[in-house]
């Protein structure tokens, strides 16, 4: 699976997505294979998790350890988040809700204080958020409409 050109853009933004990708990506690759001679293989730059997979790993990176990223980071990467909502292709959008906000609105289910980064976020990817929410069934706190 590739990875998509706005990938690096979003890493970039903090040390600590790039070091949780970093480690989602090898992970998924296991061991390194080995050629006749026993020396490594350098691994295909396609031979990563699904890019939704690698969002969901990235949102975990800002709910699990909010102190790891400053608030001028978070910005920057939901940033490109939101530039890929409003301008990328409809599979990237649909990474981006999928991947990133669901896992977002799932955490906040489970205990991350949500509200702490929504003014955060970019426009589309709040109403991304809320229309997640009407989808499941479920209303949106007040603050979620007031930003």
């Amino acid at each position: 699976m590739s990875t998509p050109p706005w990938w690096q853009d979003l890493i970039r933004t903090s040390q600590a997505l790039a070091d949780r990708d970093r480690k989602a990506v090898a992970e998924w690759r296991g061991e390194p294979e080995v050629d006749e001679d026993g020396l490594p293989v350098e691994p295909s730059e396609d031979d990563v998790p699904p890019i939704t997979v690698r969002l969901g790993n990235l949102t975990r990176a800002v709910t699990e350890d909010p102190a790891a990223m400053s608030a001028a980071e978070r910005r920057q990467a939901f940033d490109v988040l939101e530039r890929v909502q409003t301008t990328g292709s409809k599979e990237d959008r649909t990474a981006v809700v999928t991947g990133f906000l669901e896992a977002l609105l799932m955490a906040a289910d489970r205990g991350f204080d949500l509200q702490t980064v929504w003014d955060e976020l970019g426009p589309a990817s709040r109403a991304s958020c809320r229309e997640l929410n009407e989808f499941w069934g479920i209303e949106s706190p007040g603050w979620m409409h007031s930003a």
